[in-house]
């Protein structure tokens, strides 16, 4: 089985970019520990900062996708993570009719009978600042990428088993 582990969001904008920071992080540490053959091999990590459709190129032949993203709440706290499955994820409508959600874009390939992933769990990582022009991570969401990344492997290590 092939999976995923894709990190969402855009750097540009605050700790929107923490899905791009974590895959990073957990990248290199897979690398390394592939080497040394600790790691398994079927698992790919990808930065993407697209959307909608767009998603679709980026997911097609893998059996399994990890979303890390971020997540809008009313009140949030930075840091926070919650473990969405797929059918937690809402068809939420986008800022233009050109958008359409993660789960839309899994129906559209699944009518297609193009080979998108059947297991989808999603990283989401409550966050404050994303909406700041070129600011980088806050100092808070810098001290949460490792227990995110943490977070990530414990659900790669339950999606394997």
């Amino acid at each position: 089985m092939k999976t995923l582990v894709l990190g969402l969001g855009n750097e540009l904008y605050g700790d929107d970019g923490v899905g791009i920071h974590v895959v990073r992080e957990l990248r290199k540490e897979f690398e390394s520990a592939k080497k040394r053959r600790r790691k398994p091999n079927n698992i790919y990590f990808e930065e993407c900062s697209l959307s909608g459709l767009a998603l679709l190129e980026v997911i097609v032949g893998y059996d399994t996708l990890l979303i890390v993203d971020t997540v809008k709440k009313a009140n949030p706290s930075t840091g926070k993570i919650h473990l969405l499955k797929e059918k937690d994820l809402r068809y939420i409508p986008g800022p233009s009719p050109h958008y359409i959600s993660v789960p839309q874009t899994l129906e559209i390939g699944r009518k297609l009978r193009l080979k998108v992933p059947s297991k989808v769990k999603v990283v989401a990582v409550e966050a404050k600042n994303m909406y700041n022009l070129g600011e980088g991570l806050t100092k808070e969401m810098k001290k949460a990428v490792p227990v995110i990344a943490e977070k990530v492997k414990r659900v790669l290590a339950r999606i394997k088993s």
